[in-house]
């Protein structure tokens, strides 16, 4: 497991097995001082080459750069699911852009795991 410290935002990326997994979580707040932490965050993760689940329970506020890189998640051949409950401000900028549509959004790490591709 990988830890990203910073200000306002955590980073955690383990890698499951069974299923075949990477689940990012992110814990704080994303915003212009965590971008370089951020996108470093969803190249690692996305280098396992793993399906992936990114944990936004714990997020307190997101930013338009977590969007973005989440969309371009969406569109990997490896597969994202959203573990949340997503709340707050970043709910709110999902739901506005259409975006809470688009994504599989499951409320336990089981369910998320249970929806990735084999």
């Amino acid at each position: 497991m990988q830890e990203h410290p910073l200000e306002d935002l955590r980073v955690r990326i383990s890698e499951h097995t069974r299923p075949n997994a990477c689940v990012l979580a992110l814990l704080g707040s994303t915003g212009t001082w965590s971008t370089p932490v951020l996108r470093q965050a969803f190249h690692d993760a996305q280098a396992t080459r793993r399906p992936l689940v990114v944990d936004l329970s714990a997020l307190d506020f997101g930013d338009e750069v977590l969007l973005g890189l989440l969309l371009e998640a969406h569109t990997s051949p490896q597969g994202l699911v959203l573990l949340g409950p997503v709340t707050g401000t970043f709910a709110r900028r999902l739901q506005r852009t259409g975006a809470d549509q688009i994504f599989n959004t499951q409320t336990t790490l089981p369910l998320a795991l249970a929806q990735l591709p084999t």
